[in-house]
């Protein structure tokens, strides 16, 4: 579960977030305060989904392509 989430962090994010409104729909009796305090806390998880994927990024930009032993020839050695 911990992969899926790691993998796939920004999306459920993005599924969340595109909820909220939809709450308002669904239970128009919602109070407001609840929608301030939720829509905050999806700002916070926004924060540190994109902190995860600045670090994947980073990380993904240190290592070898998997083509540079084809671009060096030295493919099946």
């Amino acid at each position: 579960m911990h992969d899926f989430v790691s993998k796939h962090g920004v999306r459920i994010y993005s599924v969340l977030a595109a909820l909220v409104p939809a709450l308002v729909l669904v239970w128009p009796r919602v109070p407001w305060e609840a929608l301030v305090a939720l829509s905050a806390g999806l700002l916070g998880v926004g924060v540190v989904a994109a902190s995860h994927e600045d670090t994947k990024t980073l990380k993904a930009l240190y290592e070898d392509s998997p083509f540079e032993a084809e671009l060096r020839g030295d493919v099946g050695q």
